[in-house]
């Protein structure tokens, strides 16, 4: 039936009896109304026929078909359609974030005596529930982003083949999640999943969370890694020389910080060691004591010497006393060159005294240093001895340049002319020889103010016999803590590396009866104290010498040099306590440290450095390169080509300008800046230079590295997730899911298909046939 009307009204799609369609009207009529209609129709045909002549029944007939004809026209005016709503759906979407940051790649997730990284737990955990994701993608549009600073869409569907690295520098998960949403706008959102250690830059802003809130989207955070702190021991930095002499005790310092858990206690039973790279022996082995104030970092020194020259590799590690949460971050390398030669001394004083004969005697036997010794009077006459002697004091920088150390005793500055100490100046800061000076009751230091090695004095003195005051009575030594740092005055191997009686004035041999009372205020802001004076009266608190002594013991860089001060000369005493142990342990590597510094520059004819060395990304690097050679000098040109290479990537050219610093015969100077991590070297390319190869490494690291930080933030996700109306998911527990997110599928109603009935030509010719038929039986009975 339904075929026949829709061919007799020429329908073609819809039509009667297609799904979904329905009878209606253009301008619809009440029920009432069309039985008024109805009832007007009849009454019109009564009233059109009855007074007419003819058959009753005819004329009943006639008006049938008159109401019948009024009829339609009325239903004609109504506008018969057929109608069917248009309706569509748009499907709803789930935003899931998954963390790829560095630090998800801490193995502190898992079951417990069996750690796995974060990111392993996360991938783990995203197979097992594969087929949970599979189904929801069937029912939701699920969008994957890999998230770090900022999200990157990795597909949609079922759960991504790949995630990328987990290698992110940053984690930002408020600016993430504004990411996701904004790139997902449009679509309705049935939830946000968030996967992550929690650790974060930054917290989503308020008003994103407000219109999550408001658009009924709640967020559920998965989070990953441990809720306890995890503990982690890492080498952050080591400081050792470059170049230093065979058999010398080579000080090596090492900076150590606890991250994460409860901080300190991470260093409980920790050794640091100092490995041979080559045959992984082990050099040296200090136990980790954990700092007194709770801080999470420390300093402590090992040391090691070879007796061949060469090339020496050698490791820094820490071995951990517990569970330590990185591995790769508990050794650090050192490389440096050991040089078979004696260190060169000379030793200058003014009158034959007690230390003066002992140190003299102890550089004599000392096979390792070659020395000079001169007393000087004010005849200019010179009373030397060494094994090297020599004819005069150096007149020349070439001369000067045959020392390591320089030695300043008791003497007057008024015994050397003053381009001589011009000349010791230059030496020292230039070509980075070590000064040390002894001071005595007669012209030291106070009579070297106003000389040019005024400024190479650690404390500030004011020109008269001595300069400084001397202790109304004894004074015992004890050892600082710029002493230990550096590592020097380690007289007993013991873990202080002070022998305590040296501090206890009981013992009678420990009292230096003459000493300078170098009050704080003189002590240049440059200086480091290496040791303490205590006087005898207040020996009580001898374990505080900070607070009860003052400053005796000084070094000082100055320039490419060290320098150093002893402020007695009363240490040979000491050999009554011990024989020549206490005082050869208190000279010799106070001499060894001032001359390691002369090797890198002593036998150069130019000099790189590259400052710091240890710099973040975006941060300016100094490269500096000093001419010390006159022929240089002479054929020097106005710039000096340098290239910063790194293992994979094209190296970076950086032109270093001459400057004209006064006391500096050549000197290029340049920055540069790292745009990523890691380990790169400044090498300089000039032809000029190139025969010296002269190369400075440089480690670059990210300013705010995640590993430095392996704590999680499972508090801030569960926040973002009761702000939201959301919900903490385990990583176990991700098959639940589906079931958890709310259906948010948008309804589209469209505008309704419709066919038109009245406009059909069938309509028209059952309108004619009805007025055809009222006239044709209009005319059959006689009726005008």
């Amino acid at each position: 039936m339904n075929e026949l009307l829709n061919t007799v009204f020429g329908l073609d799609g819809l039509g009667f009896g297609s799904p979904g369609s329905a009878f209606g009207w253009e301008r619809p009529l009440a029920a009432w109304a069309w039985a008024l209609v109805a009832a007007g129709a009849g009454v019109v045909a009564l009233w059109s026929y009855r007074g007419l002549t003819g058959s009753r029944r005819s004329r009943a007939a006639l008006g049938v078909l008159r109401a019948l004809a009024l009829v339609l026209i009325v239903v004609l005016l109504c506008g018969p359609r057929l109608e069917r709503e248009r309706v569509s759906s748009q499907q709803d979407a789930v935003i899931v974030l998954v963390d790829r940051s560095a630090s998800m790649t801490l193995p502190d997730a898992g079951e417990a005596g069996a750690p796995v990284t974060r990111d392993r737990a996360v991938l783990d955990a995203l197979d097992a529930s594969a087929a949970s994701w599979d189904s929801l993608a069937a029912d939701k549009r699920v969008i994957w982003h890999a998230f770090d600073g900022r999200a990157r869409g990795v597909g949609e569907g079922g759960v991504p083949a790949d995630l990328g690295a987990a290698e992110g520098r940053r984690t930002a998960i408020g600016a993430a999640l504004e990411d996701a949403i904004r790139q997902a706008a449009g679509a309705p959102l049935s939830g946000v999943v968030v996967i992550s250690d929690g650790r974060s830059i930054d917290t989503p802003e308020r008003t994103t969370v407000r219109r999550l809130v408001g658009d009924r989207v709640p967020v559920f955070t998965v989070p990953v890694g441990s809720d306890e702190p995890a503990s982690d021991l890492a080498v952050v930095r080591v400081d050792a020389p470059t170049r230093a002499f065979v058999d010398d005790r080579v000080p090596v310092r090492v900076r150590l910080e606890a991250r994460g858990g409860s901080g300190s206690d991470a260093f409980e039973g920790a050794v640091a060691e100092l490995i041979d790279r080559a045959s992984g022996a082990v050099l040296d082995a200090v136990p980790v004591d954990a700092p007194a104030d709770g801080d999470s970092a420390l300093e402590l020194t090992l040391r090691s010497g070879r007796a061949d020259a060469g090339s020496a590799g050698w490791s820094v590690r820490v071995r951990p006393g517990g569970a330590d949460l990185i591995d790769d971050n508990n050794a650090m390398d050192v490389d440096l060159e050991l040089v078979d030669r004696p260190l060169r001394l000379l030793y200058l004083d003014g009158y034959p005294r007690w230390e003066q004969r002992y140190l003299k005697n102890l550089v004599l036997r000392e096979e390792s240093i070659a020395s000079s010794n001169l007393l000087l009077s004010s005849a200019r006459r010179y009373l030397q001895e060494g094994d090297v002697l020599i004819d005069s004091v150096p007149a020349s920088p070439g001369e000067w340049s045959e020392y390591d150390v320089i030695v300043i005793g008791d003497v007057r500055p008024d015994l050397l002319a003053t381009e001589q100490l011009e000349q010791v100046r230059e030496h020292v800061a230039e070509r980075g020889a070590g000064l040390l000076w002894i001071a005595g009751e007669g012209a030291t230091p106070g009579a070297w103010a106003g000389t040019p090695l005024a400024d190479l004095l650690p404390v500030a003195v004011s020109q008269g016999r001595a300069g400084l005051p001397a202790w109304d009575g004894p004074v015992v030594l004890a050892r600082a803590d710029g002493a230990e740092r550096l590592g020097l005055l380690a007289l007993d191997d013991s873990a202080g590396g002070w022998p305590a009686r040296l501090s206890d004035p009981s013992t009678g041999w420990s009292r230096l009866r003459w000493a300078q009372r170098i009050e704080r205020d003189r002590v240049k802001p440059t200086a480091e104290v290496l040791a303490w004076a205590v006087p005898e009266a207040d020996a009580a608190r001898r374990a505080d010498p900070e607070r009860a002594g003052l400053p005796l013991v000084l070094s000082m860089r100055f320039g490419a040099g060290a320098v150093a001060y002893v402020g007695t000369d009363e240490i040979w005493r000491w050999r009554y306590g011990r024989g020549e142990d206490l005082p050869e342990r208190f000279w010799l590597p106070l001499i060894r440290q001032l001359g390691r510094s002369s090797l890198g520059q002593a036998d150069a004819n130019a000099t790189l450095s590259a400052t710091p060395d240890d710099a973040l990304v975006g941060a300016p690097v100094q490269i500096r390169v000093d001419l010390l050679d006159q022929e240089l000098v002479d054929s020097a040109p106005q710039t000096v080509r340098a290239d910063v290479t790194r293992p994979g990537a094209p190296p970076v050219r950086v032109q270093l300008t001459r400057s004209d610093e006064s006391g500096v015969r050549a000197r290029y100077a340049g920055t540069w800046g790292a745009d990523e991590p890691g380990s790169y070297v400044v090498r300089i390319t000039e032809p000029l230079l190139a025969a010296y190869d002269l190369a400075a490494p440089v480690s670059v690291a990210w300013p705010d590295d995640e590993r430095r930080h392996p704590e999680t933030d499972h508090a801030l996700l569960a926040d973002l997730a009761r702000r939201t109306n959301g919900a903490v998911v385990g990583l176990g527990d991700l098959t639940s899911l589906p079931d958890r997110l709310p259906n948010r599928e948008l309804v589209i109603r469209g505008e309704p298909e419709r066919a038109t009935l009245w406009d059909r030509p069938v309509v028209l010719v059952l309108l004619l046939v009805l007025l055809t038929m009222e006239w044709i039986g209009r005319r059959l009975n006689h009726l005008a």
